[in-house]
């Protein structure tokens, strides 16, 4: 028999070959439902604005007072439209569910309501039921009793629940670690092609053996307590996402021609391009291994978790568990401290996130692309730990130059080298304008007014590429707004990398 290559071998960012039919197909009613049920929200949630926005003209004409207007129209609609948001999102799930989670985190220039609301998503989204999860662990360990790996499994108090999976704590049954383990795991990567079946694969003796050296190997690479994270994908979860980014497409080209002119149908795209490799976890699996790596030098300061070997199919990871609060409820633990402290820490903590994003994009290129505050855990003693790269991009190296020279440009503050390096990561607009190209580009990655030049610009072509580099400068920025931490610049703690990134090529 020809051995197989190991999947270490492969591109971290590359699809895994078997990575391919869904093992849940969705019929097509079930996906004509949740598509009607998504247009007949949105419309109702549209029209309840363009019904606000009447009146509100209405009662300026009449020359009501803005701040009367304000609260007594505004404030309400968008206190109707949170609620809706908030029902569809976790009715339908899928990702609709991820939107809600983007737009939770943009508390810079979304509506205080919705973004409170919606900020629930990050963290709070209902879990399967024990049992079903339990099944599908199962699934993943070839049928066999999840004792045959874990001691336990906390499966009633998930840690997480998302879009695409849910992670339970548990830890390995690691009687057998030792010298054994330890050898298991250097030899292990030399003949595990020959065996024909493996961790996933139906429960007869080559499965078994396989499971069994694929424990030792675990067991060799676990945490000194064995304490590790199991992360496993919902059923029907991928198909319901592809009809998902279908009704968003059309949504966004009829915001796009309506609403505002900005090419939003080149980020949704961007987002149908990466649905697929999102649920394949081996790749998942890669990409976390490699980002640990890359970030080794700050590891005093971020911990990315490390897959555990031997357990890790197309539907389930276990990995390291990162032992900390989300930075969503960060400020429950922070409310006794003093003004000055609690700024302090924030600052601190908003910084290290920065810095690890920075790092990612321009000394590398391959970065966690799915930015919102719920991926953000605040480790004991400040250290912060970065988790779910389900959704990652890797830059190509002419467009991670490119992103280095506009942080550059942006740091010396000049509006010709702004509006130069803007275009040469190709965003298109429709008028030469530097001054209101670089107001754009400090928007993209800096806090800036709420009055958005996107409208006076207009974008029409916005890169594909770009639009995951964006989505981590918007997540620093809400960051900054919602911990209060002011005149904080990604630009300036860059500019040293973006250095370092174009002295190296």
């Amino acid at each position: 028999m020809v051995a197989r290559p190991d999947p270490v071998s492969l591109n971290p960012y590359d699809p895994s070959p078997d990575a391919t039919t869904p093992e849940h197909p969705t019929t097509w009613w079930t996906a004509a439902s949740r598509s009607a049920r998504f247009w007949s929200k949105a419309t109702a949630i549209y029209g309840g604005y363009k019904l606000a926005q009447a009146r509100a003209a209405l009662l300026r004409a009449s020359g009501r007072d803005p701040d009367w207007i304000a609260r007594e129209v505004w404030e309400p609609q968008h206190a109707a439209a949170a609620a809706d948001m908030h029902r569809l999102c976790l009715s339908l799930r899928g990702f609709y569910l991820k939107a809600g989670q983007f737009i939770g985190a943009r508390g810079d220039f979304v509506p205080r309501a919705i973004c409170e609301r919606l900020s629930h998503l990050q963290d709070r989204v209902p879990p399967m039921e024990p049992a079903a999860a339990a099944r599908l662990i199962r699934e993943q360990l070839g049928g066999a009793p999840l004792e045959a790996a874990f001691d336990w499994v906390e499966l009633d108090r998930p840690l997480g629940a998302a879009s695409v999976a849910q992670v339970h704590r548990a830890r390995l049954a690691c009687r057998r670690r030792g010298p054994l383990a330890r050898l298991a795991g250097l030899v292990w990567p030399r003949f595990r092609g020959l065996v024909p079946r493996a961790v996933g694969a139906a429960d007869d003796e080559s499965g078994a053996c396989c499971r069994r050296l694929d424990m030792w190997r675990a067991c060799a690479a676990a945490p000194p307590d064995a304490v590790v994270a199991v992360k496993v994908q919902y059923p029907a979860a991928l198909e319901d996402m592809s009809s998902d980014l279908g009704n968003l497409r059309l949504l966004a080209a009829f915001l796009s021609k309506t609403e505002m002119d900005f090419d939003l149908v080149s980020a949704v795209d961007e987002l149908a391009d990466q649905i697929r490799l999102e649920f394949d976890f081996k790749r998942e699996a890669r990409v976390m291994q490699a980002v640990a790596d890359q970030l080794q030098p700050l590891r005093s300061k971020i911990q990315v978790p490390r897959p555990i070997p031997g357990l890790v199919t197309n539907r389930m990871i276990v990995m390291d568990y990162i032992k900390g609060i989300p930075i969503t409820r960060l400020g429950s633990h922070t409310g006794s401290m003093s003004a000055s402290v609690r700024q302090m820490a924030s600052s601190r903590i908003l910084h290290r996130v920065s810095e690890a994003y920075g790092h990612m994009m321009l000394l590398d290129g391959l970065f966690q692309a799915d930015c919102h505050p719920g991926n953000i855990i605040v480790m004991e003693g400040g250290r912060v730990g970065l988790i779910d790269y389900g959704q990652s991009k890797k830059l190509p190296d002419e467009l991670r130059r490119g992103f280095a020279r506009l942080v550059l440009a942006l740091h010396r503050e000049d509006d010709d080298e702004i509006a130069a390096a803007l275009a040469g990561v190709g965003v298109v607009v429709d008028r030469h304008d530097p001054a209101l190209a670089a107001k754009l580009a400090y928007g993209m990655v800096d806090p800036f007014d709420p009055d958005s030049p996107i409208k006076k610009l207009g974008v029409t072509s916005f890169p594909k590429d770009m639009f995951f580099v964006l989505r981590v400068c918007q997540l620093l920025r809400g960051l900054s707004v919602g911990m209060e931490v002011d005149g904080f610049s990604a630009a300036d703690q860059w500019e040293p990398l973006a250095r370092q990134a174009l002295a190296a090529n």
